[in-house]
């Protein structure tokens, strides 16, 4: 369809990357709508691992171009570094890439600040990536920020990074040598700031545009709807918004143009740092799934937790998103299972309100109540037809495709682009 959201629908690390490479072999264009370098989709091609932060997924694709919507927070520096890095691995990037002017920027400073949030909460630290997403949608939002438009007057913006650095000196009340290595990490904020100047455009035009002859165009999100600050596991949430109807307004794009939206959900359940998980198994399945399944952050290389899907939260994300179908991920890791569990009601916390639906800290107080459902032996990896799939595991993804309401057109069974089994459901 000419325009297509693709949104993760639980704590993120969904295997979005691979969703929208493999949907986008087509497309005009990708752009990423929300988040910065907190994210990290990854990417297998022939045996070899992409694994994008920043970058839009789209890039991978040749002659597919990609937008950073104004949503999005830049880490300039590392934002040229992943550039770079992709170039030495035979994908050239920056001449397809458009940024939108309106992006807010990381300054080196909001690392320093966000390291002491983190160490002032104490036992009830958030546990953030430490990319510094935050501060700097604080500042945003504070009507402090930097956007990449600024940068285009590079002695205003020279001024205005350098107060930055020396208004957080003084309140974190530095030393000598962290105010030095402040000082020079600014300069090459600035510097890079300004040669991404020549990447900046308005991407509103450009992806209205393409819609307008007829092209194909996809918004890619980053972390996932449970970790949306408006409608996720607050406080222990992300600060950009991970629904699809924040691609609307980070690509100035009006919805009345979206054609379908995709939601992109492990056969399981995952989340990185602190937060309630309903689900969560911290025994011999939970450790099970994270070995199987290679489950550490792409982006921190921490050990995600781990455990049964939650049914319930699903078909909540897969409301709030109005997903169109489903694509459902790493269905192989869960081979070799006696049985399974699907999570299809709460118990709810007797001091709950049952008719509010909360999602925040009391969370973690609802009894998850189970379905349990047959395993399967077979090693379904690399599998692409649904027939020769075990009875129970197809058993398996039309139970959840019943549960949540929504059509589960798209079953990944491995890495690779290849590693897809497409079904007419619904």
């Amino acid at each position: 369809m000419p325009f297509t959201i693709l949104t993760g629908l639980q704590w993120g690390d969904e295997g979005k990357g691979k969703m929208i490479d493999v949907l986008a072999a087509d497309a005009d264009a990708v752009a990423r709508f929300s988040g910065g370098a907190n994210a990290g989709h990854t990417v297998s091609i022939e045996g070899r691992s992409f694994v994008l932060h920043q970058l839009p997924t789209g890039l991978l694709r040749e002659g597919v171009a990609g937008m950073i919507g104004s949503a999005c927070v830049v880490d300039p520096v590392a934002l040229m570094r992943e550039v770079g890095e992709l170039a030495e691995m035979g994908v050239s990037a920056g001449e397809r890439l458009r940024i939108s002017g309106k992006v807010h920027l990381v300054h080196p400073a909001y690392r320093l600040l966000e390291r002491s949030e983190e160490a002032s909460r104490g036992r009830g630290a958030i546990g953030t990536t430490g990319r510094a997403i935050g501060p700097t949608y604080g500042a945003k939002f504070g009507r402090r920020g930097l956007r990449l438009e600024d940068a285009a007057c590079a002695s205003d913006f020279a001024r205005m990074a350098a107060e930055t650095s020396r208004r957080t000196a003084e309140e974190l009340d530095l030393s000598g040598d962290d105010r030095s290595r402040l000082s020079d990490e600014t300069e090459e904020f600035v510097s890079i700031s300004s040669e991404l100047v020549s990447l900046a455009g308005d991407v509103s035009l450009a992806a209205n545009g393409i819609l307008d002859r007829d092209g194909l165009l996809f918004a890619e999100g980053a972390q996932g709807s449970m970790l949306d600050p408006d409608h996720g596991t607050y406080p222990y949430v992300t600060c950009g918004s991970c629904v699809s109807g924040a691609a609307c307004v980070s690509l100035g794009v009006g919805p009345g143009r979206v054609d379908e939206v995709v939601g992109v959900a492990k056969a399981y359940s995952t989340r990185v740092g602190a937060g309630p998980f309903p689900t969560e198994q911290e025994g011999e399945a939970g450790d099970l799934i994270r070995e199987r399944g290679n489950e550490y952050g792409a982006t921190t290389g921490r050990p995600r937790r781990c455990g049964w899907l939650d049914g319930v939260l699903l078909r909540y994300t897969a409301r709030i998103n109005g997903c169109s179908w489903i694509a459902l991920t790493l269905l192989d890791v869960l081979s070799g299972f006696d049985s399974l569990r699907v999570c299809r009601r709460y118990e709810l916390d007797p001091e709950v309100d049952a008719p509010i639906f909360e999602t925040g800290r009391r969370l973690g107080r609802h009894s998850p109540v189970y379905e349990t459902l047959p395993g399967w032996s077979g090693d379904i990896s690399g599998e692409t037809d649904w027939n020769r799939l075990p009875e129970e595991a197809r058993g398996y993804v039309e139970y959840v495709e019943k549960l949540v309401g929504v059509p589960v057109r798209a079953v990944s069974t491995g890495p690779g682009r290849e590693h897809m089994i497409w079904r007419d459901s619904g």
